[in-house]
């Protein structure tokens, strides 16, 4: 089985021009047919072995878990990670800086989800209020395993053109191989940020077991 640069782009989740890019780099296994590039199922699947990234290019379809979608959103957060002292002056700034702490996105992969991450913010904010938001690209990350929901406490806040006008200072990053888990843990984050006490909670940068267990205790009044 071969892909096309436009088919392994679909897979991985990332724009065709990355793709375009790591080929020039050397970063990929590739065969060239006259002007096309065209890529071996079995050598990509080693090359994702290899750099622990997810990449499902098998024919047969995958049967759907009944709770698949049903990831808990401490769990998320506890696969994305809790990070203070985030420096940066402007929207792309901070995301740029939450991008890097971050380990399970692949470095390769930074860029250009941080272009997705913005080309979301030109559209519409995502600046929620009360000094918080929730980025996210508008597509799913097929290299992620599972995923992950990084909190990320800005050390300055920062003008991110939010809907009550407030500076962000914290932010609830959301990266999902399938939007089925993005739908569920927005969900559950959205009735995490409508009590109040949970807010208040957040100004005082708590640690990441002290986050975790307040968002399970509020997780379990979520009847969803």
């Amino acid at each position: 089985m071969e892909l096309s640069i436009f088919d392994l782009s679909k897979h991985l989740g990332v724009v065709p021009d990355t793709i375009e890019r790591w080929v020039r780099q050397g970063k990929l296994p590739v065969s060239k047919t006259g002007s096309n590039y065209r890529f071996r199922a079995s050598e990509l699947q080693k090359w994702a072995s290899k750099h622990n990234i997810s990449l499902n290019i098998s024919d047969k379809k995958v049967p759907e878990k009944k709770n698949e979608a049903g990831i808990p959103l401490s769990h998320a957060v506890q696969n994305g990670g809790v990070y203070y002292d985030l420096l940066g002056e402007d929207v792309k700034s901070v995301l740029n800086a939450s991008l890097e702490r971050i380990s399970k996105i692949p470095k390769d992969f930074k860029p250009d989800l941080l272009d997705r991450l913005m080309e979301r913010e030109q559209a519409l904010s995502t600046g929620i209020g009360n000094g918080i938001a929730i980025p996210h690209p508008r597509v799913p990350l097929g290299y992620l395993n599972e995923p992950l929901v990084a909190v990320c406490f800005l050390e300055n806040p920062v003008d991110y053109q939010a809907m009550d006008q407030q500076p962000v200072k914290v932010l609830f990053l959301i990266l999902c191989p399938d939007l089925k888990f993005h739908l569920h843990l927005l969900s559950a984050l959205s009735f995490c940020l409508r009590d109040k006490s949970f807010v208040q909670f957040l100004n005082s940068c708590p640690d990441p077991g002290a986050l975790i267990e307040k968002i399970d205790v509020l997780q379990n009044l979520n009847p969803l």
